[in-house]
């Protein structure tokens, strides 16, 4: 029998906010396990880094600050995301006996967006890193794919994951490329100007060559072809998830402690 999971279309926070409801919904796994998939916005432009990335090396902290781009560290893995152009969306899954496997995951998820872009008109393939030729890059996630990553038709990556497991659930944090960043918010990506030269090189979006698909568009083709056997139904936050996500954003997501950790 299908299992049914939560549909959650919602409005634009800031940075830590949106981290802290992605951890909430995860913790809320081990009691009220729910398979979550969630897309959202930013309230201004942000960059998300991977919990093992030093953000002090990577970016020029006041700069950004100065731009107004709000700087925050992810509980998953993977490297820096520029948020504010992009849909990001979220799957959080219980653990069970018999749950999927990351890298089964990872594949079903990149099929299903590369199904979902076709589909809306968008060529679209998944990365295969046994095929493909690797470069040795800065880790920014816009210019360094993974296996699975969704590639555009000049080879350029559209969409890309990165994930966490631990005892309440198994978390997946996403981001699709719908419109290009401006130059100068790809420049402070990164302190080294070779970088920013690639970024403004090999960075792309969907909505290039005269393309218009807008995020409503976009969600509703992912949500008919996500193949995890699930059925996501439209639903809600529950209050206790906001209460505890209102929480992570004080002790931790808002923190330098949490953003600043090297």
């Amino acid at each position: 029998m299908e299992t049914i999971g939560r549909l959650l279309n919602m409005k634009k926070n800031n940075a830590a906010m949106n981290m802290a409801v992605d951890e909430a919904i995860l913790l809320a796994q081990e009691q009220q396990p729910n398979p979550t998939l969630r897309f959202y916005g930013w309230a201004q432009p942000a960059f998300s880094f991977g919990y093992f990335q030093n953000i002090a090396k990577e970016v020029d902290i006041d700069a950004c600050r100065a731009d107004g781009i709000e700087l925050v560290k992810r509980m998953t893995g993977g490297g820096t995301v520029v948020h504010g152009w992009e849909l990001t969306y979220t799957l959080i899954l219980p653990r069970s006996d018999g749950e999927i496997s990351v890298a089964n995951a990872y594949q079903r998820i990149g099929q299903s967006l590369t199904q979902a872009f076709q589909e809306l008109g968008i060529p679209a393939r998944c990365y295969a890193s046994c095929t493909d030729t690797r470069e040795t890059t800065p880790n920014i996630c816009l210019t360094n794919p993974a296996e699975h990553d969704v590639m555009s038709d000049n080879n350029k990556k559209l969409a890309g994951v990165s994930v966490r497991r631990n005892r309440h659930g198994i978390i997946f944090q996403g981001y699709i490329s719908l419109d290009m960043p401006p130059a100068e918010i790809l420049t402070r990506l990164s302190k080294d100007p070779a970088t920013q030269q690639r970024l403004r090189e090999k960075s792309t979006a969907i909505n290039t060559d005269g393309r218009s698909i807008t995020r409503n568009a976009l969600i509703q083709a992912i949500s008919e072809t996500f193949d995890l056997g699930i059925a996501f139904k439209s639903g809600k936050l529950r209050s206790a998830e906001q209460k505890q996500a209102e929480t992570l954003v004080k002790t931790k997501y808002a923190t330098a402690a949490w953003t600043f950790s090297a």
